[in-house]
């Protein structure tokens, strides 16, 4: 009989997994609300240094992150993805900590390239440590779980920078990560099985350079356009990577199978959609952000991040069923319930009323929003189940690209007026779609390719994700550039106009992805 649930130390493993899983975004959203306090606590007054400081923090974690993703998981793969995941966490740890102690912008830089690598080293092994230490028939089950600690770090990420940062200073925001990073290290040496090694061949160091050098110089440049340097610097990096395409065709070990890629329609198409997703997605919480400032004119930074709240608490509820349903061990007796908590939701709505400035209004709005799109959620997942036969990844895939296709519909529609209904539905739509999306998608990917290609794979699952997080964000800062720029408190009509283009686009490129994933389960892969 097929155990139905993990055991005790499949359950360890993934909270470990998820644990280590916290940080990466809890950094990332914790630093977009902490830098400001932290550079003004530096002794950085704003001006040209300012701007230049505040760049770089954010632009070498990620830099750091993405060009040592695949390099470090295919090393993995020769050693051992236990080593490699532990030093990425103890990295990640130590990172934090050293930020905490910065005494200068030049020693966060510093150390924000330090977690950088250890995100490349945690993240480019973890799904495929996970993979390896649980049965497959809950796999799913397990990624939804370690999916579910990168949704709680989205979740506390704000709110608690913004707790931590008046109250006990940006020093804190860095410092409380310190222990979790060891728990989870802890856990991992004593909990984690160690793995075999899957790659007895000679490692690909000239390729690894390579891949290092172009990415740097691809990213580098794309990050500071529309400079004419910037864009000379982004042409020599893209030159280096189809140098390093060719290379890597050409080698008997490469470390990445060029060949595998194009061979594998699962693989390629799933990894794409995953690019696609995160370049359309990501970047509208800036966004967001960005209109509800300048176009609703809601300046308070609490009311914001409770809006934005929604989506992360609809994450975290909800991603478990996701990963239970793509082990087709969502129960049918969920069907009833789930729609009975859908329509609790909706009244909880109406007797919560129309917009009211206010804490109190917007919180209870949230939850009542979450409480019916996490019941509205679990009833679309069971009526998948129930009447396709034979449910497989793309089902969900398509399902949660779709979702959150709607929510961008209804995002285009908020204009000048204010509708916090409308917004806090958004985010709602955006939590039910990216959970049903991320799972699927996830487990589609590892279940394409043999074992011995499995850090290969989460490296490359990893590098998709950064890759689009990096490309969106420099598309908005591009657009920033465009329209507010040169304005003097930007006009409500610029905002409004940047983000309908927006939105345009990332509705495009979810289209986009929904063909991809739709057709990635045809042809053979080499799994």
């Amino acid at each position: 009989m097929v155990n139905m649930h993990l055991s005790l130390k499949e359950t360890i493993i993934a909270v470990t997994v998820a644990m280590a899983c916290f940080l990466p975004p809890f950094i990332g959203e914790a630093t977009n609300i902490a830098l400001p306090n932290m550079l003004t606590g530096l002794g950085y007054p704003q001006g040209a240094l300012y701007w230049e400081m505040y760049g770089w923090i954010l632009t070498i974690y990620l830099l750091a992150s993405t060009v040592f993703l695949i390099p470090a998981a295919r090393l993995a793969d020769k050693y051992s993805k236990k080593l490699f995941f532990c030093l990425g966490v103890l990295l990640l740890g130590v990172g934090s900590l050293g930020i905490g102690l910065s005494p200068s912008g030049e020693a966060v830089i510093f150390m924000r390239s330090i977690e950088g690598l250890g995100n490349a080293l945690m993240f480019g092994t973890a799904i495929a440590l996970l993979s390896s230490a649980v049965d497959a028939e809950l796999r799913g089950t397990a990624i939804g779980v370690a999916m579910t600690g990168v949704f709680l770090g989205q979740l506390a990420g704000p709110l608690l920078a913004g707790v931590l940062t008046d109250f006990f200073g940006w020093q804190a925001v860095y410092l409380i990560l310190c222990p979790i990073a060891l728990v989870s290290l802890v856990l991992a040496i004593v909990y984690v099985p160690d793995d075999k090694v899957t790659d007895t061949g000679r490692y690909d160091y000239v390729g690894a350079l390579l891949f290092i050098a172009g990415m740097s110089m691809a990213l580098y440049g794309f990050s500071k356009l529309p400079a004419v340097t910037a864009a000379g610097v982004l042409v020599a990096g893209l030159v280096i990577l189809a140098a390093f395409t060719f290379y890597e065709r050409k080698n008997a070990n490469p470390i990445v199978p060029i060949d595998l890629i194009l061979k594998n329609r699962s693989f390629s198409f799933n990894n794409g959609a995953n690019l696609l997703y995160y370049v359309a997605i990501y970047s509208l919480g800036s966004l967001i952000s960005v209109y509800l400032t300048n176009v609703w004119g809601i300046t308070d930074a609490l009311p914001r991040a409770i809006i934005v709240t929604t989506q992360g608490l609809v994450l975290v509820l909800f991603t478990i069923f996701v990963g239970r349903f793509y082990d087709h061990l969502l129960s049918k007796k969920l069907l009833v319930p789930s729609f009975c908590v859908g329509v609790a939701g909706l009244i909880f709505a109406f007797f919560v009323g129309a917009e009211m400035p206010g804490v109190e209004w917007l919180t209870s709005a949230c939850i009542a929003a979450t409480i019916a799109a996490v019941g509205f959620g679990v009833l679309l997942l069971n009526l998948i189940d129930r009447f396709i036969k034979d449910v497989t990844p793309k089902y969900g895939t398509v399902a949660g690209l779709a979702v959150i296709a709607a929510g961008l519909a209804v995002l285009y529609t908020c204009g000048v007026a204010v509708e916090l209904w409308k917004m806090i539905a958004v985010e709602a739509l955006f939590g039910v779609g990216i959970a049903i999306f991320v799972t699927p998608n996830s487990t589609a990917i590892m279940d394409s390719v043999t074992e011995a290609e499995y850090s290969m794979a989460s490296g490359t699952l990893s590098t998709t994700r950064m890759l689009g997080m990096a490309v969106s964000i420099g598309i908005v800062a591009i657009l920033k550039n465009v329209f507010l720029s040169n304005t003097e408190g930007a006009s409500a009509s610029d905002a409004l106009v940047m983000m309908n283009g927006a939105v345009t686009a990332s509705l495009v490129v979810i289209l986009i992805a929904i063909v991809l994933s739709w057709t990635a389960e045809k042809g053979s892969g080499s799994a």
